[in-house]
């Protein structure tokens, strides 16, 4: 028995050894996906960032004319803050006026994100929605969107940010690299077994 469990660790090793480039490689890869862009009714725009990258694309988006207004999802942040209304100030300092920007500053997690949002959405009439997140923070997200829209007839349409500081050039050198996508491998299998991606 001992010898079967040697065997197979050595033979772990040898693989991790061989494969170790393509498997550091494609993580990054595999957590960014991106939709072609297409008119919405409004951009939802999901908390998380330290630098403003999420909301900066919104906004970017905004102007481009490829949706008219901007969701922007959030909870508590310290003290009475909330990434919401943090959210929204950046986006008004940017240009967008505040008419445009609207709220959803409960949520404190992904699945919230998208389950707090849902009864907004579902109010404004919206059919399509342009989900806007970090690169490493997509795929996750867009897969619990699309879980929870498709049921309500609302097409989602995943656009990372394309201006990111995260680097996947050899990300595992870099703590602030590692750290997201570790954080989102793990996070993807834990709503994989809550049964929250499909």
């Amino acid at each position: 028995m001992l010898k079967k469990i040697l065997i197979t660790i050595f033979a772990i090793i040898i693989f991790f050894i061989i494969f170790h480039k393509f498997f550091l490689d494609t993580m990054p890869k595999f957590l960014r996906v991106q939709d072609p862009l297409e008119k919405s009714d409004i951009i939802l725009t999901l908390a998380g960032d330290s630098n403003g990258e999420r909301v900066a694309q919104a906004v970017k988006l905004y102007k481009m004319g490829y949706a008219p207004k901007i969701l922007m999802s959030g909870g508590p942040a310290i003290w009475h803050l909330t990434y919401a209304d943090n959210m929204r100030r950046q986006a008004t300092s940017l240009g967008v006026p505040k008419r445009s920007v609207i709220l959803q500053d409960r949520s404190r997690s992904t699945m919230e994100d998208i389950q707090f949002s849902l009864p907004i959405l579902q109010k404004l009439g919206v059919k399509k929605v342009i989900l806007v997140t970090s690169p490493t923070h997509i795929r996750r997200s867009s897969l619990v969107a699309r879980k929870y829209f498709t049921h309500s007839g609302i097409k989602v349409i995943a656009y990372p940010a394309q201006r990111s500081e995260f680097n996947p050039e050899h990300w595992w050198t870099r703590h602030e690299d590692t750290q997201p996508v570790i954080w989102e491998s793990l996070a993807l299998v834990q709503y994989l077994l809550k049964g929250e991606l499909f």
